[in-house]
């Protein structure tokens, strides 16, 4: 930890929504160098949902853990992914013993950064909607939501798993929720497609919650 701290910086970028199947990214720069891009290049940064937020991994605590920062187009174990420990060690962060499955030389070194600086730029980034357009937002709502109340969705034996909406399927949410089966039947997976009319988020997103709820209880009952 010799040597001046370096410096954190996150954008997120959003594509062209006429670009299909490609997603929102966490692009993550350390002394203004784009080190996630260089090191990686078989798929995308991670969603700021994955990375961002009051509980994201990059937060930094004195217990290490290890963060995702990339996965490959395919999936991780096709092609692998980019992962780096972080860990807080006084008033510095540590991110080392960077690891790819796919590749065992990662040629990225250990970086140190002040500590209140680092944490002042996780906060900043995972409190920054702006770049979200409205489906993005009520699918945030929706999220929020659903973790909130899980019985919403779990009084009929369903179990959300994610709430996506993408750059180029505007005018939806999709959720998508475990339903279980009988005794000793394993899992069905189903993908709720909610329309998003206008509107204050927040108020649409309650409406689609109910939506979810009454879809999945027709699943369970219908």
């Amino acid at each position: 930890m010799d040597g001046p701290p370096s410096r954190i910086s996150i954008r997120v970028v959003v594509p062209d929504p006429g670009r299909s199947g490609v997603d929102v990214e966490t692009r993550i720069l350390v002394d203004d160098r784009p080190v996630v891009a260089e090191a990686f290049t078989d798929g995308p940064a991670a969603s700021p949902e994955d990375l961002l937020g009051p509980d994201g991994p990059l937060h930094a605590h004195v217990v290490p853990h290890e963060v995702r920062l990339a996965v490959a187009d395919c999936a991780e174990g096709c092609c692998g992914a980019l992962h780096v420990t972080v860990e807080r060690r006084g008033d510095r962060v540590v991110w080392r013993d960077w690891r790819n499955p796919d590749d065992p030389d990662v040629a990225l070194p250990t970086f140190t950064f002040d500590a209140a600086g680092y944490d002042a730029e996780i906060i900043r980034a995972g409190s920054d909607h702006t770049w979200e357009w409205h489906e993005r937002t009520v699918a945030r709502h929706v999220r929020r939501r659903l973790a909130a109340e899980p019985e919403l969705m779990t009084r009929w034996d369903c179990h959300p798993i994610w709430t996506a909406a993408r750059p180029g399927d505007r005018e939806r949410v999709d959720v998508s929720y475990l339903l279980s089966g009988a005794s000793g039947d394993p899992f069905l997976q189903f993908v709720a497609v909610l329309g998003v009319p206008p509107g204050d988020p927040a108020v649409v997103a309650d409406d689609l919650v109910r939506a979810c709820a009454r879809t999945t209880r027709a699943g369970r009952t219908g």
